[in-house]
């Protein structure tokens, strides 16, 4: 079957649109794009037949009906529409679909996809000087930088994988957009992220090593001094853990009972969820109050996932993706939404290799 992808590169071109549309989903935030991007990975994934015996075509396809299943039966106990089910179907299909492809058919538009959302946001704080809660309509600033770092991320996954490259340019961009984004969770995720790429760049050189980070420390401790003041207060980092969040979290946990942690809490009849349009800020919370059980798959697999990273001793890339868990923990930008296929290729793609 991987021949025969390869040789279809209508296919790729398929997916590489649809990278590009779920980029334009998020940017215009139109259902309607997300949704035609969903019907499209569905498209794509039924063009692969046949694929048995690929890439763990059988378990692939349980995962994929169970989250179904769980996510069709946790309407009849909440408010959640159809729409996010099908959403999540084309997460999971293009995810699968974008494992199988030979990905260097892809470059042109991941780089697209990117450069369309970093540009969008580069435009809007830069050009435009919108205030950063302004650059999604009627979503905040975390939003934007819950972007950045999960469209650098995916970028720096894909070079790695597809060309062995650790650019800098693409982390330091994202730092630099996270700082002026004022968001706590966006800044530490980016920095982190561009001390990954420098220590795996210059793995083999320690003395470029030292000098650079020191660099970076001279860096940071300027900005500090010059903005410092403006960044403890726009980013609430003064405050330290102190954070709505917790509360969203401990009032979730405290009303699963039995029935619920099969189908998933409906946040709308939560106390304080209403002050925050029903949003927990934690996809894996937000997750569970879409697909009940089936969340909690997920994370059985996701730690599977850190295993299999770990034994092949695939650490860059098990770097990045407990870098994103690490935004997303704190955010419930994903699942269901615009992010998905990102978190779950590269939870996943050790099934590629494995």
């Amino acid at each position: 079957m991987k021949a025969i992808i390869n040789k279809n590169n209508y296919l790729s071109h398929l997916v590489g649109l649809i990278l590009v549309l779920m980029a334009l989903s998020d940017i215009l935030q139109s259902r309607e794009v997300i949704f035609f991007s969903a019907l499209l990975s569905i498209s794509a994934f039924v063009l692969c037949f046949p694929i048995k015996g690929r890439y763990l075509f059988t378990e692939s396809m349980l995962f994929v009906v169970f989250l179904l299943v769980t996510s069709l039966i946790n309407l009849f106990s909440t408010e959640n529409g159809l729409g996010g089910t099908i959403t999540l179907l084309g997460n999971l299909l293009l995810a699968y679909v974008y494992i199988i492809l030979e990905n260097k058919k892809l470059t042109f538009w991941v780089i697209l996809s990117y450069a369309i959302t970093i540009g969008f946001i580069a435009y809007k704080l830069f050009i435009l000087n919108a205030d950063p809660n302004e650059i999604y309509e009627g979503l905040s600033r975390n939003h934007a930088g819950f972007v950045v770092v999960f469209w650098t991320g995916f970028l720096l996954f894909y070079l790695k994988n597809t060309y062995n490259r650790f650019p800098l340019i693409f982390p330091i961009l994202g730092l630099v957009l996270s700082f002026f984004l004022f968001g706590r969770t966006s800044l530490i995720v980016s920095a982190l992220l561009v001390l990954l790429v420098f220590f795996y760049k210059f793995k083999s050189n320690r003395v470029v090593q030292f000098f650079a980070a020191a660099s970076l420390v001279v860096v940071c401790y300027y900005l500090f001094i010059s903005f410092g003041d403006k960044l403890t207060s726009e980013t609430n980092l003064g405050a330290g853990l102190d954070t709505p969040r917790w509360e969203l979290w401990r009032i979730y946990l405290e009303h699963i009972n039995f029935v619920n942690l099969f189908t998933g809490v409906d946040v709308n009849t939560l106390p304080m969820y209403d002050q925050f349009s029903g949003n927990p800020h934690n996809s894996f919370i937000k997750f569970h109050s879409r697909v009940g059980i089936g969340s909690i798959l997920f994370i059985i697999l996701f730690f599977v996932s850190i295993f299999k990273y770990v034994k092949a001793k695939q650490y860059y890339i098990l770097w990045l993706l407990l870098l994103l868990t690490m935004r997303a923990s704190f955010d419930g930008d994903m699942f269901i939404g615009n992010f998905d296929f990102i978190f779950l290729i590269i939870t996943f793609y050790w099934i590629k290799t494995d």
